[in-house]
This record gives C-alpha cells, sequence and structure tokens, in this order.
C-alpha cells in the first residue's frame, strides 16, 4: 500500500450539504420519496415511477412482474454485461439466454438477436453499458409482434438520450442504478419507470409486498456514504484501493440481495438531482473527449468505442489483446491511474450458469473480455493524471517489441483479469 495519488475508476458525485441535510430525515416521513417520484414522472414523462434498494433489485422486480402475467421464462441479454443482470433474472426464477455482442458497440448482434426470438422468451434487456446507448428502438421493432417486451437496462445512463428520446423510456419498461459508481448516487438505490398500464399494475402488486428499509441498513448506508465522499478524493484513494478485503473493483455473481422500498434518507440525498445529473454527464462527456484528443490512441493501438449520445459512465477501449490488456491493468494498479478491466469474464462463463449455457460460443463478447479496458472520466481527473494515463496505454507499444517486458517482470496470465466470484450466501455481500 502505497501513499500516492490513486484516481478511482468511476466516481458519482455527492456534495456533502447533501449529507448534512439529509440527516434529518432519520426520525421517517415519506415527503422525500413523494417528491422524487413527482419530479422523476415530470422529467421523463411516464405513467409509473418505482424507487427500490438498488438497480438488480429494480430488474429482479421487473421481471417477477412481467412473469406473473406470462407463462413465457426466457430472458434475452448480452452475453457481456454486468453480473447484476443474470443475479436478477436466476433471483426472479427466470432462464437466463444469452446473444452474443459486437465489439465496435458493446451492443446485441442484431441479426443473432433476431434468430433467438421465439414463443418462449418473456423479454429481452436492451443494455446502454458505459452510457453507450443501445440500439433499444431496433429491439423493439424486432419483437413487435411476438408477445416479447423489451426491458431497458439504462442502470450506467441516467440522463442519457438517443435522439429525442430519454434513455430509460424507449423499452416497454426502464430502470436506472443509484449505486456508488453510477450517473448519480444515494448509496444504493434503483429506480423502476414505465408509461404502459398494464405493466405499471403488475409492477405495482409486486412493489407492494416489498417490505421497507430497516433503520439498521439506513445508518448503514449513510455512514458508508460518508466515508466514501471523504475516501473518494485522489488523494486519499488509495487507502481503501488498497485494503483487498474490501473487494474494490471485484465483480462478483450472486442471488442472495436485500429488496425493499427506498426510504426517505436515501430519497432527501437526491435533493437536485437533476442539476447535479446534468452537470455529472455533461463533464463526463467533456473528459472523455478531452481523453480521446489528447491521448494519441491510434499510435497506441487502442480503439475508442464511441456512440452518438454517449454519456461515457466510463470511457471503453479496445487494447490490442488480452496480454495488452494484463499489462496495461496491471500497471495502472501500480500507478494508480484509474483504469479498470471491467467484467472479467462472459456470462456464460460464471460457474453457476455454465450448465445452462454451455454449449454455444460467444465470440464477440470474449473479445470484449480479452480487449476492453474502461477510461475514468469523473470530475477527478486532472491533466497530471492524463499524462499518467498516456503513460499506462503507452506499455502496449513496449510489448510490441520482441524481447521487452514491462516493469521487469514477464506479463502473466490472469495479471488483469480477476477470477469470477460466486456467491449465494448473505455473508459479504456488497
Amino acid at each position: 500500500m502505497t501513499p500516492q495519488r490513486t484516481i478511482p475508476p468511476t466516481a458519482a458525485p455527492l456534495p456533502f450539504g447533501n449529507l448534512l441535510r439529509s440527516v434529518g430525515s432519520f426520525w421517517g416521513g415519506h415527503k422525500h420519496q413523494a417528491r422524487l417520484v413527482s419530479e422523476l414522472k415530470a422529467h421523463y414523462a411516464v405513467r409509473a415511477v418505482y424507487l427500490v434498494s438498488s438497480g438488480k433489485a429494480a430488474l429482479t422486480v421487473i421481471l417477477k412482474a412481467l412473469a406473473v402475467v406470462s407463462h413465457r421464462r426466457r430472458v434475452i441479454i448480452p452475453a457481456y454485461t454486468c453480473f447484476s443482470v443474470p443475479s436478477a433474472i436466476v433471483k426472479a426464477g427466470l432462464e437466463v439466454v444469452l446473444c452474443d455482442v459486437d465489439p465496435n458497440t458493446l451492443d446485441f448482434k442484431l441479426a443473432e438477436l433476431e434468430g433467438l426470438l421465439n414463443e418462449h422468451v418473456l423479454c429481452v434487456v436492451s443494455t446502454h453499458l458505459f452510457g453507450r446507448p443501445a440500439d433499444t428502438a431496433r429491439v423493439k421493432q424486432l419483437c413487435m409482434g411476438k408477445g416479447i417486451l423489451v426491458v431497458e437496462d439504462a442502470a450506467q445512463a441516467m440522463g442519457g438520450q438517443s435522439g429525442d428520446r430519454l434513455l430509460g423510456t424507449i423499452g416497454d419498461v426502464g430502470f436506472y442504478s443509484l449505486g456508488r459508481g453510477k450517473n448519480m448516487t444515494c448509496g444504493t438505490g434503483g429506480i423502476i419507470l414505465t408509461s404502459s398500464a398494464p405493466i405499471a399494475e403488475a409492477i405495482e402488486a409486486e412493489y407492494a409486498s416489498l417490505p421497507e428499509a430497516s433503520w439498521l441498513d439506513v445508518v448503514r448506508n449513510w455512514l458508508e456514504l460518508l466515508v466514501m465522499r471523504i475516501f473518494i478524493h485522489p488523494a486519499l484513494y488509495w487507502f481503501p484501493a488498497g485494503l483487498p478485503f474490501l473487494g474494490l473493483g471485484e465483480t462478483k455473481f450472486y442471488t442472495d440481495f436485500q429488496m425493499f422500498r427506498m426510504d426517505n434518507v436515501r430519497a432527501h440525498l437526491l435533493n437536485g438531482w437533476q442539476r447535479r445529473l446534468a452537470r455529472a454527464n455533461q463533464d463526463r462527456s467533456s473528459r472523455a473527449r478531452w481523453l480521446i484528443e489528447g491521448l494519441d490512441l491510434v499510435r497506441k493501438g487502442v480503439q475508442p468505442i464511441m456512440g452518438e449520445g454517449s454519456l461515457f459512465l466510463r470511457l471503453p477501449v479496445l487494447v490490442r489483446g488480452r496480454e495488452a490488456k494484463e499489462a496495461v491493468c496491471r500497471l495502472s494498479r501500480e500507478q494508480g491511474a484509474g483504469l479498470s478491466p471491467n467484467y472479467p469474464a462472459t456470462i456464460q462463463e460464471i460457474p453457476e450458469l455454465a450448465g445452462q449455457l454451455a454449449g454455444r460460443r460467444y465470440p464477440g463478447a470474449q473479445e470484449v473480455v480479452d480487449r476492453l479496458v474502461t477510461l475514468p472520466t469523473h470530475q477527478f481527473v486532472s491533466e497530471q493524471d492524463r499524462l499518467k494515463i498516456d503513460r499506462v496505454l503507452g506499455v502496449q507499444v513496449e510489448l510490441s517489441v520482441p524481447g521487452n517486458t514491462v516493469g521487469g517482470d514477464p506479463v502473466t496470465r490472469g495479471a488483469g483479469h480477476p477470477h469470477v466470484h460466486v456467491r449465494n450466501q448473505r455473508n459479504g455481500a456488497s
């Protein structure tokens, strides 16, 4: 553990004032939830909004609600996506079906998706990964007339647009995540929104069965946010980043996550969310362009994954190959540059799902696993950090020289790819 300026891979803005003012909400009431629901309905022009404990809880509630009114049980998702997506499907008692992705867009291979649509499919989850808009409108066209619904995973894209449509409102039902690494945060939280009356009715029934948040959870979430707000600064982030037991940056698959209604304190923490969200997304987009313009990516063999309307929660790039990714990620950890290897495997490789998903290959998703790295785009990234990121990405050029090693040690397999974690017990849950 070396004290040095260390950039977190992502950082949601959270003013200290919001933390302090939210203390008054510990003693009950629901006025902040009601205010937030009203603001969200007006801003997104939707019929119904529901506030829950997390993004994966939001997806689970949606899937359970859809399953009640249908005999279909299959849910199609990208073969490369956040592990929370299949965990929600499993928790809802449904079947995961994978579709390969295009490494250049991180979106479905649409021709393959079309071939998977049949009478057994309940819905397709269209995902705006890292804030890059997926072609959800095209997915809806493919599903039209087949009785298949489109769930819009805008967990990483709150505040984004595709054309004149706000992300999260293009599908039949959508959701956002308010986790600590997302566009906007209240610690943990999720938002469900829909303009469909039948879907809203089904979700209302499922939502009514959710418990209220416990007082202990509310306090713990607030304290964790306070600690995060202090240590997320690059001058201090080296400390939590150097504590292995915290598991920062690890990707875990587990199905025992808590599900409850969002409490008044979390809703209070989101006061001023529209202004804060717009500013944070504008900052991220500007920094992403600034990184692309300032880094000689072509010479380094780095391909940024762009897209009209991208928010760039993180800036996704493809490096030359697996060996280059391992070297880049290891050097980033050593120098505190904030680059992230992201999800360590395709969904097919999650051990608990392997038996269900064996027999097919997903070469596009595997290429993403082997080559994808994301660069930080949040408010703390400075010119000094851009120079550091430039040096880290430059390690690819060194690797192209025969006999070269990085940092004096041979490149070792797996250095940039943490193990896939599976957890079904509550202890250690994140």
